[in-house]
């Protein structure tokens, strides 16, 4: 899943961005430039145009004279939603949750040991 969002830069001026891996840089209108720390290559996107960061880390850009584009990041599913996705799948099926025959094994072994 991504999310997209949409900038425009209307001045040569130099913006930093932090992104994350798999980032996606869509150039829409104009031309933009950008570079990332230490890798000497600079990037000349045109409309139509995009780049991927490879690794998490900090990009510069600069609109020459003014650009629009979209930054498309890879959203990450919430860590509980497979657990979630269980308990909901569990509950389809007509099963409760958890299951009660392992909370009536539990009673039946704590009244055994008194």
């Amino acid at each position: 899943m991504h999310q997209i969002e949409h900038f425009e830069l209307a001045t040569n001026d130099v913006v930093c961005l932090r992104l994350h891996a798999g980032c996606l840089v869509r150039v829409c209108h104009g031309r933009l430039w950008l570079t990332r720390a230490g890798h000497a290559q600079d990037v000349w996107l045109h409309p139509g145009e995009s780049w991927m960061l490879p690794a998490t880390g900090t990009i510069w850009l600069s609109a020459e004279p003014s650009a629009q584009f979209q930054l498309a990041h890879v959203v990450q599913p919430w860590p509980g939603l497979s657990q979630l996705r269980q308990l909901f799948s569990a509950r389809r099926r007509g099963r409760t949750w958890p299951d009660p025959t392992v909370r009536t094994h539990q009673a039946k072994d704590r009244l055994a040991a008194i």
